[in-house]
């Protein structure tokens, strides 16, 4: 017989009678040298919170917002008690707007932003240095010149279009200048024609073939319009003030008087003087365009005119009628009057200036009388360019004309930044600088780069005054500076979130508003919580009567809408930190106790409830050992999502004007900064994604932890 492991039978055997070979060798110790005992556990022994922080973190997500949340916690504590930054209502005015920055170039999160197609200056190639401040503006680069439509105080030229639309039975329309004589108390002047002597220069009005060799036959009038008959008249009062009409120029030479820069001219003299009153004295007049149809039989057209330039001129010394007709004098306090060089300076300064304004008078502002007329700027020339804003290098970087007080100065020199003596004294009535003497010691420390006025250096000493309870002259210095060190800074200050239109660092604003968001949440979610659960657990544990009255109650509560409840109660008692809380807690529990109800519901009748019931245990013991654990999870994941819930409600009761007063939130910043969406987005980005985080974040925290204290998971490694 063959030896094998495994034993081979006699096949002729019968089977009863079969034997095996068994021989010593099958009888081995597999572990002759090991020491045979009993094998240890390999498990431990655990608790229900170690055994729910282990399923806890199998649950990636969950433990990713766990972090996060944890980050925006910590940042909300620590940020507003290390970052020195006023954030306060004032801020820090010399601040605002400024982009976020983190990397110093780049073109990413550098405080710079790109600007696309950007109306220019055509004289000095620039953008409107009140919204981007020269030093600012870098890589600029021209896009050329656009016909524009629409009243730009950088664009020059076009024609004024006034007319009128067909339709209404109107024959003719009026672009009507001011009247000197309104407001009076401010413009009265008498036209004197035997000593001032206007002349009409200039005036420049088209018909088509011009307009066509203007535009190199790009173009003609504006759509469904024609062109209309148009005159310039004299429209004056009398001694019986009766309206008077003297026609100046007539529409058969109305596209022949004056020519684009010059000649011919009309004196307006003559004409006037021939009027039927013998008047030579004007107190109260205006001048108007007239337009109307060339053929009246067709009602329905639209009909204008499209006027080019107009000059009229006066030579004399009365300020206010140099005004009125040419805004003779310094171009910062004298706005053109009557008279306009072109079509778009005259629109702008329209638009500018409104009909209700009271200096309208010395703004040259002509108005038409009706919404079926037409005065708009036609075919302007507009020059457009793109460019790099650095809003750090024009708000922190070199300053024109900035204005150092005395006592600055004196604070210099005592650091050793500047040596300067300046005399004062009294020149007959005039105080004057007798002496100045200025020099710059430390040029990397000093805020001062220079004096505005290098050549007269006395000139740049500005605001001299004499205290005589001190006896000391004050006075400010005109500088060139460096705007951060003359703020105060060493160095060219970051704000990761930039600042906001009062100067608040963002970053230390949102994440102090994420506080105290955090706070109203917290203290909102723990009161709620406790009334809810505790509502829920009666309600559905009890059933039956008691059921029915509390749910009820719920029902009535839950019809009315919380905006309505939170409302009433703000505009009662104020809108405080405290205010917010009890508002938000009148309804807020509501949700958990439903919650609540439907889960003790569910397990009130389990098989391990009516045993325990059955031996004895009470129903205090029976709701918190047996039913509540049970229930818990479920209860959690919709309680915790209270919290970001408070801050959306917070948030939403602040756009309505309702928000915290003195105390920043996520959603009073927000309201905040809703109208800053188009130019400076960030202030609304960056708080928007923090709430987002804490949304997100806190749902997937829920859902973790709802699957982790489920007492039917304990135990379970999957």
């Amino acid at each position: 017989m063959k030896k094998n492991d495994e034993f081979e039978l006699m096949n002729n055997t019968p089977v009863d009678k079969q034997e095996s070979e068994i021989t010593k060798e099958d009888f081995v110790l597999q572990q002759a040298d090991g020491t045979i005992h009993e094998q240890k556990f390999q498990t431990k022994p655990t608790t229900f919170f170690k055994d729910s922080l282990k399923r806890f973190r199998k649950n990636k997500s969950s433990v990713v917002a766990a972090y996060i949340l944890g980050a925006l916690v910590l940042l909300s504590i620590f940020v507003p008690i290390f970052n020195k930054n006023d954030v306060s209502n004032a801020g820090n005015a010399a601040l605002k707007n400024l982009q976020p920055k983190l990397f110093d170039g780049g073109g990413f999160w550098d405080g710079t932003v790109k600007v696309k197609h950007k109306e220019i200056d055509a004289e000095t190639r620039m953008p409107d240095p009140v919204l981007y401040y020269p030093s600012g503006v870098k890589d600029l680069v021209e896009e050329g010149q656009q016909f524009t439509n629409t009243p730009n105080k950088f664009g020059n030229g076009g024609y004024v279009q006034t007319g009128f639309y067909g339709g209404f039975n109107i024959e003719e329309s009026y672009l009507v200048s001011t009247n000197p004589q309104e407001n009076s108390s401010q413009q009265l002047f008498a036209l004197d024609l035997t000593t001032s002597h206007l002349t009409l220069t200039n005036f420049v009005t088209v018909d088509e073939e011009m307009l066509k060799e203007d535009l190199g036959k790009k173009g003609v009038l504006p759509e469904n319009f024609h062109l209309g008959n148009i005159s310039l008249e004299f429209v004056y009062y009398n001694e019986h003030d009766a309206e008077k009409v003297i026609e100046l120029v007539s529409p058969s030479v109305a596209h022949t008087i004056g020519l684009e820069g010059g000649e011919p001219t009309l004196n307006l003299n003559p004409i006037i003087l021939d009027n039927e009153d013998n008047m030579t004295s004007f107190s109260s007049f205006y001048f108007r365009f007239t337009v109307s149809k060339t053929d009246t039989s067709t009602p329905e057209d639209h009909i204008c005119s499209l006027i080019k330039s107009m000059v009229i001129t006066t030579d004399s010394t009365d300020e206010r009628e140099q005004t009125y007709f040419g805004g003779n004098g310094d171009a910062d306090t004298h706005i053109d009057g009557l008279s306009f060089s072109d079509a778009m300076q005259m629109m702008v300064r329209s638009h500018e200036v409104g009909q209700g304004s009271s200096q309208r008078r010395n703004c040259g502002y002509w108005r038409i009388e009706s919404d079926h007329y037409v005065k708009e700027v036609y075919l302007a020339k507009a020059y457009f360019a793109s460019f790099t804003y650095d809003s750090y290098e024009a708000t922190l970087g070199t300053r024109y004309n900035v204005i150092v007080s005395v006592f600055k100065l004196e604070e210099y020199q005592r650091n050793g930044w500047i040596d300067f003596e300046i005399i004062i004294d009294y020149v007959g009535q005039q105080l004057k600088v007798t002496y100045f003497d200025f020099t710059i010691l430390n040029k990397n420390k000093c805020p001062i780069e220079k004096l505005t006025y290098e050549d007269d250096p006395a000139k740049s000493v500005e605001n001299i005054s004499y205290n005589a309870s001190s006896q000391e002259f004050t006075y400010d210095l005109n500088c060139q500076v460096t705007y951060y060190k003359f703020l105060g800074y060493d160095r060219m200050p970051k704000y990761l979130f930039g600042t906001d239109k009062t100067g608040r660092d963002m970053f230390k604003y949102v994440f102090e508003g994420l506080r105290n968001s955090l706070l109203l949440g917290v203290l909102t979610f723990a009161v709620c919580f406790v009334i809810g659960l505790i509502w829920g657990a009666v309600s559905g544990y009890f059933g039956g009567a008691v059921d029915l009255v509390m749910e009820r109650v719920t029902d009535i509560l839950s019809g009315v809408p919380w905006i309505v409840v939170m409302t009433i109660i703000i505009l009662k008692a104020g809108s405080s930190f405290g205010t917010f809380a009890l508002a938000l807690c009148l309804t807020g529990w509501i949700g958990t106790a439903s919650t609540t109800r439907t889960q003790f519901y569910r397990f009130r009748g389990r098989e391990y409830v009516l045993a325990s019931r059955t031996l004895g245990a009470s129903d205090a013991r029976l709701i918190a050992k047996h039913i509540l654990p049970n229930a818990l999870g479920t209860i959690i994941t919709g309680a915790v999502l209270m919290i970001p819930s408070v801050i959306f409600s917070e948030a939403t009761i602040s756009y309505l004007g309702l928000g915290f007063k003195n105390l920043s939130s996520l959603g009073v910043i927000l309201s905040d900064n809703q109208s800053e969406l188009t130019n400076h987005p960030y202030q609304l980005i960056f708080p928007s994604v923090v709430i987002a985080l804490v949304m997100i974040s806190f749902n997937l925290f829920g859902n973790g932890l709802r699957d982790a204290i489920n007492p039917s998971l304990k135990g379970e490694d999957e």
